[in-house]
């Protein structure tokens, strides 16, 4: 035994060795030289050193930018400069922002030349030409060695030109001759190097002025700015922090008062008696509504058994109308005195629309999947029966059982107003510290004022709620430099969020609290199959009904199959007759009232940004 589970292990070892890619490539040169020209393009040629361990198709170049006339050699030469003449051109692929450059390589070093215009990033003021641009991005899936970027500038000064490094500790900016020169030992994948430069915009001889208005000044001041929060952050953020520690404490006390003076508790009888014949004691539909908090497609079932409880319909399994062999379940309308109210009028004309001798009957296989049908046909006839659903619904919801069921939660609303106050306020003075740009700080603000007011405006609203901190918690983690007070921040927007959205904003009516506490205590025997059974067959089929209804009917089958009620009773009682057969045929997966079950729809949306980025591979 030991020797061939020692030949299965080495055979594993084999197989998983030979489906691993054990190929590797390496980016160890980059060398750019891009020019600004008079127009405002930006002539770039790009090259690559790369080794490649193992066989490769060729490269790849994504460039998050307006692109035109990408191009592709191959070459031995040192200098990115180069003339492109005389240079072995190879195939590329354009998809969307990305290339594909094919050029197959194994075990070996080469260089590739990429050369392109970029369009669109040069902003011209009276005063300065703006270039802000990244050449990669955290998009940048491959470590680069040895990067060497040189921006030139249309006529070869330094009069009057500024420059700045965004996002790269790792990188150095000097000037030259003819403009600045970015270089980094080592660009990690997915980090950011963005480098904006200034220079006169009387270089720009033939582009036309963007912006009639003379930024030079207010650029310079909001890059100093920026300077300054990335030098004092690190102080800024450490004031704030024990109140941010106090205010988690807050959150969590009041959290945890609010969750046990919360009057949606259940502080009645709690006897297991007193719970099942209240729960038996409620009717089908107000059950259904009850567990699920609203009413549901499938809730229509709920409602055919109502309707068979008070006497309204009959219920009968019948031989199937469509597949030979099968049977199926008929509600037949009867001809009951009892009074019909509007929604069960609407229901009668939804749903019961076949006609025989005994009159008007619905059969529960007209709604059941259809294996003959399309997607398109089962999709039509969900959608035909989610419309009635809706106007159904619509009626049964104005019904007065079902009216001011709940009341509001005064504790909430303090709650979701200060704690809106209290992590919009945060987020803010964060803002104001954060090494982020006054453009992006003005968007950000606006944005979180925007739904700080609605918060507050509407403050028992739990979508609104969820944007606020969905918001957030995802903003700082694109924009702000992660440290230790940005980690406790988030952490504070978490924790309160979890603690607001937790906490219910409306309580139910004592009546209805002690019928929904009954229906959970219901579920629970169900599942453990401690629900009380009877020796009575009536009484058996109306709680596998209460069963069916709030989706618990599983468990109850098999207690139901120990009955082993004689033939002649299989017309009285066909629920409980075949129990198997009933929770399968009332599976409510098996019907078509969910037209989403059905439709597919798929969507692709691609920008272009004029700032650059990107990364570089292979493939």
């Amino acid at each position: 035994m030991k020797k061939y589970f020692i030949i299965m292990m080495l055979s594993m070892v084999v197989i998983i060795s030979g489906c691993s890619d054990d190929r590797s490539f390496t980016i160890d040169e980059v060398q750019i030289d891009a020019h600004i020209q008079e127009d405002g393009r930006i002539t770039v040629q790009e090259l690559y050193t790369y080794t490649f361990d193992g066989s490769y198709e060729g490269t790849t170049r994504s460039i998050h930018s307006d692109v035109k006339d990408f191009e592709a050699f191959l070459t031995t030469s040192d200098d990115p400069a180069i003339s492109t003449e005389g240079l072995e051109k190879l195939t590329t692929e354009e998809d969307d922002d990305m290339w594909k450059i094919y050029t197959e390589s194994n075990n070996e070093t080469k260089k590739v030349l990429y050369s392109y215009e970029v369009h669109g990033s040069v902003t011209k003021y009276e005063d300065v030409a703006d270039v802000t641009y990244a050449f990669f991005d955290s998009d940048n899936e491959t470590d680069l060695g040895n990067v060497m970027i040189s921006i030139h500038t249309p006529h070869q000064t330094d009069e009057n030109m500024h420059y700045f490094l965004h996002d790269d500790e790792g990188g150095k900016v000097s000037a030259v001759d003819s403009g600045i020169q970015y270089t980094n030992s080592t660009l990690q994948a997915g980090k950011d190097s963005e480098i904006r430069m200034l220079f006169p915009a009387e270089q720009l001889s033939g582009m036309e002025i963007d912006e009639h208005k003379e930024m030079e000044l207010a650029i310079l001041q909001a890059e100093e700015e920026l300077e300054n929060r990335i030098l004092h952050l690190d102080t800024a953020t450490s004031g704030i922090t024990p109140v941010i520690w106090g205010g988690i404490v807050v959150v969590l006390l009041a959290g945890a008062y609010l969750f046990f003076v919360h009057p949606n508790r259940y502080r009645g009888d709690k006897g297991s008696d007193y719970l099942i014949r209240v729960f038996e004691d409620t009717d089908p539909l107000m059950n259904s509504f009850l567990k699920k908090g609203s009413l549901m497609p499938e809730s229509f079932i709920a409602a055919l058994f109502s309707l068979k409880q008070r006497g309204i319909v009959t219920m009968s399994q019948v031989p199937s109308e469509r597949t030979e062999g099968e049977n199926t379940y008929r509600f037949s309308w009867g001809k009951s005195k009892t009074q019909l109210n509007e929604a069960d009028q609407f229901l009668k004309k939804w749903l019961f629309t076949k006609r025989d001798e005994k009159g008007a009957y619905f059969l529960l296989e007209s709604i059941q999947e259809d294996k003959d049908l399309s997607d398109k046909e089962k999709e039509e006839k969900a959608e035909i029966f989610h419309n009635e659903f809706q106007k159904w619904k619509d009626i049964v919801m104005k019904q007065d059982r079902f009216q001011n069921l709940r009341r509001p939660f005064a504790g909430f609303t303090v709650l979701s107003i200060l704690s809106t106050i209290a992590v919009s306020g945060l987020c803010y003075h964060l803002l104001t510290i954060q090494p982020i740009s006054q453009t992006e700080q003005w968007v950000l603000t606006i944005i979180l004022g925007v739904l700080a007011i609605l918060s507050i405006w509407f403050r028992r609203q739990k979508w609104i709620l969820w944007i606020l901190y969905f918001y957030i918690l995802i903003f700082p983690t694109l924009f702000f430099t992660i440290n230790t007070g940005t980690i406790l921040s988030l952490v504070f927007y978490g924790i309160t969020g979890l603690v607001v959205l937790i906490i219910p904003a409306n309580y139910w009516i004592k009546e209805i609290r002690k019928r929904k506490y009954a229906v959970r205590h219901a579920s629970h025997l169900f599942a453990t199959n401690r629900y009380p059974t009877s020796s009575e067959p009536d009484k058996m089929e109306r709680i596998l009904e209460y069963a069916i209804v709030i989706g618990a009917e599983g468990k109850f089958t098999k207690v139901c199959k120990e009955l082993n009620l004689p033939e002649e009773l299989k017309l009285t009682f066909p629920l409980i007759y075949n129990p198997t057969a009933t929770a399968s045929t009332f599976n409510t997966n098996n019907m078509m009232i969910n037209p989403a079950v059905y439709a597919s729809s798929s969507s692709n949306n691609n920008t272009t940004s004029s700032t650059g980025g990107g990364g570089a591979g292979a493939f």
